[in-house]
């Protein structure tokens, strides 16, 4: 059951909610105005990119004193 992000184009009020079924995304509603126009937004940490692998280097990481060698 994920937590989805939605924007009214109507008001531009930005939203979450929980879905059970994905018809539950047709009958939507904004919370503020009450348009039924929802678009879904993408998740900013689905979207972003990862510097985890930035130098070419190993990707494994160690918190302790002398990790790099």
């Amino acid at each position: 059951m994920p937590i989805y992000e939605f924007r009214c184009p109507n008001c531009g009020h930005v939203f979450e909610e929980l879905i059970f079924r994905q018809s539950e995304i047709e009958e939507l509603t904004c919370p503020t105005c009450g348009s039924q126009g929802i678009n879904r937004l993408m998740s900013s940490f689905a979207s972003g990119g990862s510097s985890r692998s930035e130098g070419g280097g190993s990707t494994s990481r160690s918190c302790g004193p002398g990790s790099f060698s």
